[in-house]
Formats: structure tokens, C-alpha cells, sequence
């Protein structure tokens, strides 16, 4: 059983797999054709929230495709909030300034190793691991900083996990110590990140102008993926 990238996942069966098409997927439902340079502060929020949505709809498919996705929404996110490429630092910092803030669950998860580490598992894991490696181990350059092998396993809630509860089996080699992270509630902990990113970027101060101009700008030099499918 050397497979690790999902440990609690249903397999997805063949007949609810062939179902699946350019038309049931709803690519993008709320599809607007926006020149990124001339957005709006709110066309901006506006297309975040309509990705949220498309998330929350990818979630309940039972797959992991919704963890590289939303997992490449944060890394976004984070870039966004300073207005340029994020530094592994940046990166966990952004974590635990918003995942931390919005669900405190994050800060507070502790390890069987009595860690309290949750977000450099989750750049490591999540980020390098499932965004740029497609996979939940850890290459030997994370593990240096830290990062171990599936320290976070993936579910839905048809499972009937918990969402950040610990994660134990000392019978599998390697042992296993992780969290879980549950897809739905997942994504409704990043869009709460999302709305309160905005809701920062509006505050009438220096810190909130200067996270409007630092949207603005990685908008205009990275626009997101486009809202038309040419």
C-alpha cells in the first residue's frame, strides 16, 4: 500500500466518473469577460467570490482534485495580499495571519509529536506538495525545512470526519500523524479568508490602502485564470 496521496477518499465509481463533462462541470457559471487592467475593486472581490462558489461545487464531487485547486486559490491569495511572488516565509506568514484569524483550529491543531506546526505542513504538503509535486509526500528539500510525509491525509464529508482532527495509524510504514482536512470545510474556511482579505483591502488606512494597491497590482501583472474559455 505504498499510495499516499489520499487516505480516507472514496474511490470515485466508474459510472458517476463517465458523467462527468465540459457541460456538468460548470467550468465557470458566472462567466464575465474582464480586461484585467481596467477591473474595478469590485470586479476583482466579485470574480474571487464566483471562484469560491465554483470550489464549494468541485468539493462535493468526492475527488482530490479540489485540494490542488484550492490549494493553488491560497497560494494566490497570498501573492495577491503583498503585490508580489511570496518567499516560503510570506507564505506560512499569510497562513497564519488569515487561516489562524478565521479558524483558530489551525494555530491550536497539535500533533502526535506534540507539534504545533499546521502551517508549514500545509505549505510543504499542500502547496509544494500537492500544487507542485502531485503528491502528499514530501520532497527531500521540505523535509529539511521541516515538511513530512502526508502529514495531512484528505476527506469529504460523506466520510463523516472531522475537519482538522488528528489523524494515527502506527501500523502503516512510515506511521502515519496528520491532520485531516476536509474538502467542504476546506473551502469554506478559504472563502472566509477571501472575504476577509477584501474586507481589509476597504479599511480607510495605511495598511488598507496599501493592500488595495498591492490587489491591484498583482492583478494587472498575473491576471487569474480568465472567466472565458477560448
Amino acid at each position: 500500500m505504498g499510495c499516499g496521496w489520499v487516505l480516507i477518499a472514496p474511490q470515485m465509481s466508474e459510472r458517476r466518473a463517465a458523467t462527468y463533462s465540459r457541460a456538468d462541470y460548470h467550468i465557470l457559471p458566472n462567466a464575465q469577460s474582464y480586461t484585467c487592467s481596467s477591473m474595478t475593486d469590485n470586479e476583482i472581490e466579485q470574480y474571487f467570490k464566483n471562484r469560491i462558489q465554483e470550489l464549494k461545487q468541485i468539493a462535493t464531487r468526492g475527488d482530490p482534485w479540489i485540494f490542488l485547486n484550492a490549494s493553488s486559490f491560497i497560494e494566490y491569495l497570498a501573492k495577491m495580499r503583498l503585490g508580489r511572488t511570496t518567499t516560503r516565509r510570506d507564505y506560512k506568514d499569510f497562513l497564519k495571519q488569515y487561516f489562524f484569524q478565521v479558524c483558530p483550529r489551525y494555530g491550536n491543531f497539535k500533533y502526535r509529536s506534540a507539534k504545533l506546526d499546521l502551517a508549514d505542513q500545509m505549505y510543504h504538503v499542500l502547496r509544494c506538495g500537492v500544487v507542485h509535486s502531485f503528491s502528499l509526500f514530501a520532497d527531500p528539500q521540505a523535509r529539511v525545512h521541516g515538511g513530512q510525509d502526508r502529514s495531512i491525509v484528505l476527506a469529504h464529508r460523506l466520510e463523516g470526519k472531522a475537519h482538522l482532527s488528528p489523524f494515527v495509524n502506527n501500523r502503516r510504514k512510515p506511521k502515519i500523524d496528520a491532520a485531516i482536512f476536509v474538502a467542504e470545510d476546506f473551502v469554506e474556511d478559504i472563502e472566509r479568508v477571501t472575504e476577509t482579505l477584501f474586507k481589509e483591502s476597504k479599511k480607510r488606512t495605511p495598511d488598507g490602502r496599501e493592500l488595495r494597491q498591492n490587489i491591484r497590482r498583482w492583478v494587472k501583472q498575473f491576471p487569474p485564470i480568465g472567466a472565458t474559455i477560448l
